[in-house]
């Protein structure tokens, strides 16, 4: 039988991992309506079907919920991280891997950027040293092995331009819209991977 004290804490592992688990679930999805500041507590409780009580009891508060948001994330990433470069095509597959990732968190790009433009943000921080510090360590050397290129700051120049051809058009989705007419959907299609895998690899060419 599972106990449970007078206010509402599950003693049960497995409930608490399930609670956890919704509440960050919770999280993730409140990010594609709005931005991190104006998600509520309130919200989370409501979005999760979780008493709000265990926002503080599991990760002390909002903040702490969505670090572990940013844990989470970054710990299925960097998996497939390793699963990638054992691929045949392991530039690709990771330029699919991020455009993915990016695709079915489509606020987080937003939330990423909100946090950038706060140089107080703790949550700003978090997310440097959990994807692009990460990506940092791994994406040049993976560029020295499967390019002709075999200089350490040219493949971290080169890392680091990928990176910002995979982000850019969903940090700066008004101007992408707006100013480019190119819309969520085409960003999402294979299309798109080939065409930012095409021009990282082989660039316009020389007329």
């Amino acid at each position: 039988m599972t106990k449970s004290s007078s206010r509402g804490r599950p003693f049960d592992p497995e409930k608490q991992q399930q609670q956890k688990l919704k509440l960050l679930a919770a999280a993730q999805s409140l990010l594609t309506e709005k931005s991190y500041r104006d998600i509520t507590i309130r919200e989370l409780a409501e979005q999760s079907g979780v008493n709000s009580a265990m926002v503080s009891y599991y990760f002390n508060n909002k903040q702490g919920l969505f670090l572990a948001l940013l844990d989470k994330m970054s710990a299925e990433q960097i998996g497939k991280m390793k699963q990638i470069a054992q691929d045949k095509q392991p530039i690709k597959q990771f330029i699919l891997s991020i455009l993915q990732m990016l695709s079915q968190n489509s606020g987080f790009a937003r939330f990423v950027y909100d946090e950038f433009n706060d140089s107080n943000s703790q949550l700003g921080d978090a997310f440097i040293q959990r994807f692009p510090k990460r990506m940092a360590a791994f994406l040049p050397h993976l560029i020295k092995a499967h390019t002709a290129i075999n200089d350490d700051k040219k493949a971290k120049y080169a890392a680091f331009t990928l990176m910002s051809m995979i982000v850019m058009p969903f940090v700066g989705k008004s101007v992408r819209e707006q100013a480019w007419g190119i819309n969520d959907d085409e960003i999402r299609t294979i299309e798109w991977a080939e065409h930012i895998y095409s021009m990282f690899m082989f660039g316009c060419g020389e007329k």
